[in-house]
């Protein structure tokens, strides 16, 4: 696997730090050429948090630096809630750089306010990157998240996704408020 050049020191960190964090998370060892971008991961057998999965796991989080994200974000891939998804613009639109930018512009919105609003209503990470959007969040707030940027891609207006959210945002309190409240006879 490759990290982008302008992105190894956001996954190696001040002084090796984010690199370690990964590394004792999930007792695995990053091997990285600072030069190519090139990584591979070994697990470490005897760790006491040897898992054979922590190897993907490493993967994804470096993936999800490599995308965009910083690591605080991205090491919330450590909860198996959470997960990451990518929608490479190239594969959807063509390689036409315009359309790319148009997209990347539509789901960022004036002064951001479209992808805050995805992050806030969502409960999700947005990372507009390179041609990539990449969204982190629990599972079932990644389906509202990715149906919000699918929405946009196919170019619906601002106003009917941000319904949208806020529609499935407050069906989604509802019911964690009847679930708290509910009475007991």
């Amino acid at each position: 696997m490759k990290v982008g050049k302008n992105r190894i020191a956001v996954v190696i960190g001040k002084d090796g730090e984010t690199k370690k964090g990964i590394e004792e998370s999930l007792g695995v060892n990053i091997i990285l050429d600072s030069k190519t971008g090139d990584f591979d991961i070994k697990p470490i057998l005897d760790h006491p948090k040897y898992n054979p999965l922590n190897i993907f796991l490493g993967q994804k989080i470096i993936n999800a630096i490599n995308r965009g994200f910083n690591p605080n974000k991205a090491m919330k891939l450590l909860d198996e809630t959470y997960d990451l998804e990518i929608f490479n613009l190239y594969n959807l639109l063509g390689k036409s750089e315009k359309k790319v930018k148009r997209m990347k512009g539509r789901i960022i919105g004036r002064n951001g306010e479209i992808r805050k609003a995805i992050e806030r209503y969502a409960e999700s990470y947005v990372s507009v990157y390179g041609k990539t959007i990449s969204l982190i969040a629990e599972y079932e707030n990644l389906q509202i998240a990715r149906k919000a940027v699918s929405m946009l891609l196919n170019g619906m207006p601002h106003h009917s996704v941000l319904k949208f959210l806020e529609r499935k945002y407050n069906e989604k309190k509802k019911e964690e408020f009847k679930k708290f409240y509910k009475p007991e006879f």
